[in-house]
C-alpha cells in the first residue's frame, strides 16, 4: 500500500530510501559521526545507526550552528541522508545542504509534515522525498 503524505518542502530535492525514524530530536554535532554517518551518542534512541542513503525522520533538531558544518561533512563523505523529513526546521539544517550543492554538487532533500503525516511514517518503511512537490510517498516496511 501507497500512502502520499503532504510535506512542506524546504530544500528542493528528491531522495528515497528505508525511513531511520526518531520520536527524539537530534543534534548533529555530539550525536552523529560526521566520517561515518552513525548515531553515536549512547543515550539516544538511533545509537549505532548509520544515516546514510537513508531518510531521516525526526522532530526538530537539538543543538548549535555546528549543525550545517556536520551536515556539509556527510555530504562530503558520502554519508548523509538520502532526505530528511522533520516536524520543523531551524535555519542551521538547511544552510548545510545549501552549501552542500553549491560546494560538491550534492544536496539533502528536506521536507516538514504536519504531525499527523509524521506519526504515520515508521523505521523500514519505503519513502520517497519529493522536495519539489512537497509530498512524501510511503510504503510499509
Amino acid at each position: 500500500m501507497t500512502e502520499r503524505l503532504s510535506a512542506r518542502a524546504v530544500i528542493p530535492g528528491r531522495g528515497e530510501g528505508r525511513a531511520l525514524v526518531s520520536a527524539e530530536a537530534l543534534s548533529f554535532w555530539g550525536d552523529v559521526d560526521p566520517a561515518t554517518g552513525r548515531v553515536v551518542n549512547p543515550r539516544h534512541p538511533l545509537h549505532g545507526e548509520r544515516l546514510g542513503g537513508r531518510v531521516l525522520v525526526y522532530p526538530h533538531g537539538r543543538g548549535s550552528c555546528t549543525t550545517s558544518s556536520i551536515l556539509l561533512e556527510l555530504i562530503r563523505t558520502g554519508q548523509a541522508p538520502a532526505a530528511i523529513v522533520t516536524r520543523s526546521v531551524e535555519p542551521v539544517l538547511a544552510v548545510g545542504p545549501l552549501v552542500g550543492e553549491a560546494l560538491y554538487g550534492r544536496t539533502i532533500p528536506l521536507v516538514t509534515v504536519d504531525a499527523d503525516g509524521f506519526a504515520k511514517i515508521r523505521s523500514g518503511d519505503w519513502l520517497v522525498v519529493d522536495a519539489v512537490a512537497g509530498q512524501v510517498e510511503r510504503r510499509a516496511g
